[in-house]
């Protein structure tokens, strides 16, 4: 499946939980436990269903790509709310980078590019 197709996969997913839990719950009462009592050990005899939700999650290879939007949409909801903080971080990052780019070309300028004569070598050993 394509990761684009997430939401189908959860809702596989669900179907799939409730349908697992269905079963259960129709066993225990097989066994001879009221509804409500069958319903509660049906869901004790699965197990933790987040638990579950989450393995699974994690067994897809988009999991590390879903981590990554939700912290990307956290972090923009934090820049939103903060406007002050926004301004000041553009502003410093606009400066360092900048700075960085400023200091790089003056060092490729100074040490990387060879001088534009026949010989340089010689120009600086003075013969």
């Amino acid at each position: 499946m394509k990761w684009w197709q997430i939401r189908k996969r959860n809702e596989d997913l669900e179907r799939e939980l409730r349908s697992d839990l269905e079963l259960e719950e129709e066993e225990q009462r097989d066994h001879g436990l009221p509804r409500d009592e069958a319903r509660y050990a049906a869901r004790r005899a699965f197990g933790n269903t987040t638990l579950i939700r989450e393995q699974t999650h994690e067994s897809w290879s988009s999991a590390p790509f879903e981590r990554l939007l939700q912290d990307l949409r956290f972090a923009l909801r934090q820049l939103r709310r903060n406007p002050g903080f926004t301004f000041t971080a553009t502003i410093m990052l606009a400066l360092g980078i900048g700075a960085s780019v400023a200091m790089f070309a003056f060092v490729d300028a100074a040490l990387f590019k060879p001088l534009p004569y026949l010989d340089p070598d010689i120009l600086v050993a003075g013969l």
